[in-house]
């Protein structure tokens, strides 16, 4: 049978690590409808280092079996982790060298891992990760991409998979996660029925959707601070650069330079990606139509607006309003 080991950090999601176990119960229920046999089950263990009760951090006690070097699994699934900051998560991870080892030595073996969210930084201290390709949550993007520079992190893909190495974006993609380790265990027709069954939206691919295009940066430039409330203030109207600079009383090109020495792009495309930004804002949230959204950010034609807004959510703005939009009862 294939046999699972659910990795149980202290402070990981419950709802990740009995989920995972969850969905691989529904697994088991289909194969038993099916008159499948006992050796196709799946089983698993919720081990940890030590073994006893594990806290969630939720504070629910997870119990756990300890770490048998000696015991080989088909698969390791790695769940997220509550991150309380960078210090904080530092630390954690300083704790989890006999973890990367263990999960060395059963990739090693021959066992599949699959780490979810902050997992697949406990995933990329094994080293495994260098050269291949790998995501991980969209907001801690610049923390793995300093920790692990090595790893081709390709952030716009919700699930990815190399050579028996499986990550996943943040938390609640493990639903996404878990019916691909089914598929690639028992098959596409048994993950599909854990799909339907769970309600669980596998044709959900990417995480760009999901990722904001306005750059929430920190900075303590006067002169950028300035330009940016303009150009919040003038956002639905034809700007120009000189326009922008004249209200600073400042040149054009001191303006661009200083811009982008703090925000990493002109004030144009900062403007850009602020109108988009509040496009999807307004789609998430307002009753006004896709029309009357592009003449408030500062467009005139709609056609380019949704080539503009497909290129940079990977959506166009009806289907975007369509799975996001924050429907209200009355």
């Amino acid at each position: 049978m294939p046999h699972a080991a659910i990795l149980t950090l202290d402070q990981c999601y419950a709802s990740t690590a009995a989920g995972f176990a969850d969905i691989l119960n529904v697994a088991n229920s289909h194969l038993r409808l099916a008159q499948a046999p006992v050796s196709a089950y799946f089983h698993w263990d919720f081990v940890s280092a030590a073994g006893g009760p594990v806290t969630a951090s939720n504070g629910l006690p997870l119990q756990t079996h300890p770490l048998d070097t000696r015991q080989h699994y088909d698969l390791v699934f790695v769940p997220s982790v509550f991150y309380g900051g960078s210090r904080e998560f530092d630390h954690f991870l300083a704790q989890q060298a006999g973890a990367s080892e263990w999960l060395l030595q059963q990739w090693k073996a021959g066992a599949w891992v699959a780490a979810n969210c902050t997992g697949t930084f406990v995933l990329a201290q094994t080293g495994l990760l260098n050269k291949r390709v790998a995501t991980t949550t969209w907001w801690l993007e610049r923390q793995f991409r300093e920790r692990f520079p090595e790893v081709d992190l390709r952030l716009q893909s919700v699930v990815t998979e190399d050579d028996r190495l499986m990550c996943a974006g943040a938390s609640a993609s493990y639903l996404i996660q878990t019916i691909r380790v089914i598929e690639r265990c028992a098959g596409p027709v048994l993950a599909s029925q854990c799909a339907k069954t769970m309600l669980i939206d596998v044709s959900q691919v990417s995480q760009i959707p999901y990722l904001p295009l306005l750059a929430r940066k920190q900075h303590s430039d006067a002169l950028v601070s300035r330009a940016q409330q303009w150009l919040q203030r003038h956002m639905s109207k034809r700007v120009r650069m000189t326009d922008l600079a004249k209200a600073l009383a400042v040149s054009d090109r001191t303006l661009i330079r200083r811009f982008r020495a703090v925000m990493n792009q002109t004030p144009l495309v900062y403007l850009q990606e602020l109108r988009l930004e509040t496009a999807r804002a307004l789609l998430d949230s307002s009753s006004h139509s896709v029309e009357e959204i592009v003449v408030q950010v500062g467009y005139s034609d709609v056609s380019s607006f949704t080539r503009l807004f497909r290129q940079r959510v990977g959506l166009s703005p009806g289907v975007y309003r369509e799975r996001f939009h924050m429907k209200t009862e009355g």
